[in-house]
């Protein structure tokens, strides 16, 4: 009869980063999201929103989401039938 014996032997390293090096790579980014934030348009909210603002959105997605400036669009063309009524 054959018997096989294993063991594991689990090894969890730690890893010791310097203070200054954690603190310097919280601060670098805190400024990427601050920059981040800045740059970054933001849309009005949709109440708000006039149709000459969502056809300019839907215009200005074209190239990168054509789909969603379509529905966009469509929507729009919804609306402004809806308001001829």
């Amino acid at each position: 009869m054959t018997a096989i014996t294993s063991k594991t032997f689990t090894y969890n390293p730690t890893i010791n980063v310097p203070r200054g090096a954690r603190a310097a790579a919280e601060l670098f980014v805190s400024a990427g999201r601050l920059l981040a934030a800045l740059f970054t348009s933001q849309p009005k909210r949709t109440e708000d929103m006039s149709a000459e603002d969502v056809r300019h959105l839907a215009l200005s997605v074209q190239n990168s989401d054509p789909g969603f400036a379509a529905d966009l669009l469509a929507a729009l063309a919804r609306h402004e039938g809806q308001q001829d009524r």
